[in-house]
């Protein structure tokens, strides 16, 4: 997606040069890399599907850190209500400064997802969920899933085409006892690397047992 589709993605660059020494947002320092691997990466599941993300919907980014997918997608779309979950308290300060600099509403939670989404307020309550390099696939969609209402997606942002395609293979179990099915695979490759985005639709919910503490999640993956 070129240009950006908003003025406040210059602004955003700014902050994240100024903070990045800070808070350790990413390890990408050069701006043309950020607009490119950060802000255009998590903008291309709109240019893969732009009825993704219907009208107004709610949309939980999983593992913010430094925002992204999530506020370049509601930089794109500020019709979305966007919540941001992160489990590291310097990087959701970061999150909750950069909301009020651009001027934009987002929610932040300081918290870690697999206690988060055993709470009525959060559980199967986003149409739209995305997570961006968080974990391998099976866990990230233990971790995810119960988040998302029957009906909506998961947007998992993963890396070069055919190693995705291997993780989703490992991912198969879990993703049928989740709740959900695979919808589509997007990927292409660029200058700056291949990139990947499974979208996969909740059909049913989530046993209330998942997520599972990290421990059981790492020991016994789905």
């Amino acid at each position: 997606m070129n240009p950006l589709p908003s003025p406040l993605f210059p602004l955003y660059l700014q902050i994240l040069l100024r903070e990045n020494a800070k808070h350790n947002l990413t390890a990408i320092t050069g701006p043309e890399e950020i607009r490119q691997k950060h802000f255009a990466d998590s903008l291309a599941l709109l240019d893969d599907d732009p009825c993704i993300l219907p009208p107004h919907a709610s949309l939980l980014d999983v593992g913010s850190g430094g925002g992204f997918p999530g506020v370049p997608l509601k930089l794109a779309r500020p019709d979305i209500a966007l919540t941001l979950l992160e489990a590291t308290g310097k990087k959701a300060g970061f999150l909750r400064a950069l909301a009020e600099e651009l001027g934009i509403e987002a929610a932040v939670l300081h918290a870690r997802a697999e206690i988060c989404a055993h709470e009525p307020a959060h559980r199967e309550q986003y149409d739209v969920v995305t997570a961006r390099a968080v974990a391998a696939l099976p866990m990230l969609c233990e971790l995810c899933l119960p988040f998302v209402k029957p009906g909506g997606v998961f947007a998992a942002y993963k890396g070069p085409r055919e190693n995705a395609e291997e993780e989703l293979r490992a991912a198969a179990n879990a993703i049928r006892i989740l709740g959900a099915r695979v919808e589509r695979v997007h990927g292409e490759s660029t200058a700056y690397g291949g990139r990947t985005r499974i979208v996969l639709r909740k059909i049913s919910q989530t046993p209330a047992k998942y997520p599972r503490n990290h421990g059981a999640m790492t020991k016994k993956p789905l």
